[in-house]
C-alpha cells in the first residue's frame, strides 16, 4: 500500500499533468487559415465570398424557376428569369463589399438542397478558402511545409465523410449519365456560364499563390486574375466571355495539383456535383426533386461510386481545352490551344456541340 503522504504527491503530480496536457480532440486549435487569406489579400477574400453567395442566390432562384417550369404546360423557361438573374449576380460579384447584404438570402438558397446539401457546399467553400489561406501564409514559406499543412487540411476535410466529397476524382461522365443531364446548361446557358466564371476564379486564384514567391509579384498576379475574371462578365469575344466548358483544376490550377492533387480533386468533384444539382432544379422532366437531390449527394460523397484514376482525370480535363475553360490565369489566351473545339474534343469526331448563348 502506498503511504498517504506519497499518495498525495502522486495525485498532485497527476493533476498537474492532466491540467497541462491538451484534452483529446482539442489538443491544438485548428488554425484559422482563412483569416490569413483575409488579412493578406482582403480583395480576393471578399470576391470569393461574393461568388459563393451568388451561387447560393442562383440555387434559390433556380429552385423557384424549376417549380414554375414544371407547373407550366409548355415547360419553357420563364421569360426574363435568366436575364434578371444574370444581371443581379453580375452586379453582386462586381461590387466589393456587397456580400453581407445577401448573406441570409444566399444561405436560404443553399438550403433548397436540404440541410445536408447546404452543409456539403458550405464545408467545401470553407475548405477552399482554408487552402488558399495556407498558400498565402508568409509563415509557411517552403513548398514542403505548405504541402504538409495542406495535407492536414485535406485530412480534416475528409474526416466527416457524410458531408465531404472524396479526395479522388469522379468520372466526368457523371455530368451526363443522369436523366436531367444538361438541363441547366441548355436552358440557362448564360447563367451557367456566369457560375462557371466563378469556378474559374476560384481555381485561377491558386496559381499566383503556388507559383510566385515574391509578395509584390504575387499580389500583382492576384490582381491580374481578378481583373480577368471581371472581363469574363463583359460579353465580349473569348476570353472576355464566360467559359464554354466547366473549368477543371488540371487546366486552370496545375500548381495546386503539383502541391496537393487531393485538394484539386475535391474542388473539381464539388463543381461537378453543383452542376448536377442545378440540372435537377432546372429540369422540366424531374418528378421527385428532393429524391434526385439526395441520390446525387449520396453518389458524390460515396468514395467508390463512379471514380476515375488521377491520370485519366487530368487528360480529360486538358482535352476539353484550357482556352474553353477560361484560359490560363496568368497568360492571356485569345484562341484555343487545340485543333478541335471544346467539349467532345477528346472524341474521335472532334468538334464540339454548340450550346446556345455560349461561344463555340
Amino acid at each position: 500500500m502506498i503511504p498517504a503522504r506519497r499518495r498525495s504527491v502522486v495525485l498532485f503530480i497527476g493533476l498537474l499533468g492532466a491540467l497541462s496536457s491538451p484534452r483529446p480532440g482539442a489538443s491544438q486549435a485548428t488554425p484559422d487559415h482563412a483569416a490569413v487569406l483575409e488579412r493578406q489579400h482582403p480583395e480576393l477574400f471578399d470576391l470569393l465570398l461574393r461568388i459563393e453567395r451568388a451561387h447560393g442566390l442562383m440555387f434559390g432562384g433556380l429552385a423557384k424557376e424549376g417549380d414554375a417550369v414544371r407547373a407550366s404546360a409548355d415547360t419553357l423557361p420563364t421569360f426574363g428569369f435568366e436575364l434578371d438573374m444574370v444581371e443581379r449576380l453580375t452586379a453582386l460579384v462586381s461590387a466589393p463589399g456587397r456580400g453581407e447584404e445577401v448573406a441570409a438570402e444566399a444561405e436560404a438558397g443553399f438550403e433548397v438542397l436540404g440541410k445536408r446539401g447546404a452543409a456539403i457546399i458550405t464545408r467545401a467553400n470553407a475548405f477552399h478558402r482554408e487552402v488558399l489561406g495556407i498558400l498565402a501564409d508568409p509563415a509557411i514559406p517552403t513548398f514542403a511545409a505548405r504541402r504538409a499543412v495542406v495535407e492536414e487540411a485535406v485530412r480534416r476535410y475528409l474526416s466527416e465523410p457524410s458531408i465531404a466529397v472524396p479526395g479522388a476524382p469522379k468520372d466526368m461522365d457523371v455530368l451526363y449519365d443522369h436523366s436531367q443531364a444538361l438541363a441547366f446548361r441548355t436552358g440557362y446557358a448564360d447563367l451557367d456560364g456566369l457560375i462557371w466564371a466563378g469556378y474559374w476564379l476560384k481555381l485561377a486564384a491558386t496559381e499566383p499563390l503556388t507559383d510566385i514567391a515574391d509578395p509584390v509579384r504575387r499580389a500583382e498576379g492576384l490582381d491580374t486574375v481578378m481583373t480577368r475574371y471581371q472581363a469574363k462578365l463583359s460579353y465580349g469575344d473569348p476570353p472576355q466571355f464566360f467559359p464554354s466548358e466547366l473549368p477543371m483544376a488540371p487546366a486552370i490550377a496545375p500548381g495546386t495539383i503539383f502541391l496537393s492533387p487531393e485538394a484539386a480533386m475535391i474542388w473539381d468533384n464539388v463543381s461537378m456535383m453543383q452542376e448536377v444539382l442545378a440540372d435537377i432544379l432546372a429540369s422540366p422532366r424531374v418528378t421527385d426533386v428532393r429524391g434526385a437531390i439526395e441520390l446525387t449527394l449520396d453518389h458524390f460523397t460515396d468514395p467508390n461510386y463512379d471514380m476515375q484514376d488521377q491520370g485519366y482525370w487530368e487528360i480529360m480535363a486538358l482535352r476539353h481545352g484550357i482556352f474553353f475553360q477560361g484560359g490560363y490565369p496568368l497568360t492571356l489566351m485569345t484562341e484555343s490551344e487545340l485543333n478541335v473545339g471544346g467539349h467532345a474534343a477528346h472524341l474521335s469526331g472532334g468538334g464540339a456541340p454548340i450550346i446556345g448563348g455560349m461561344p463555340g
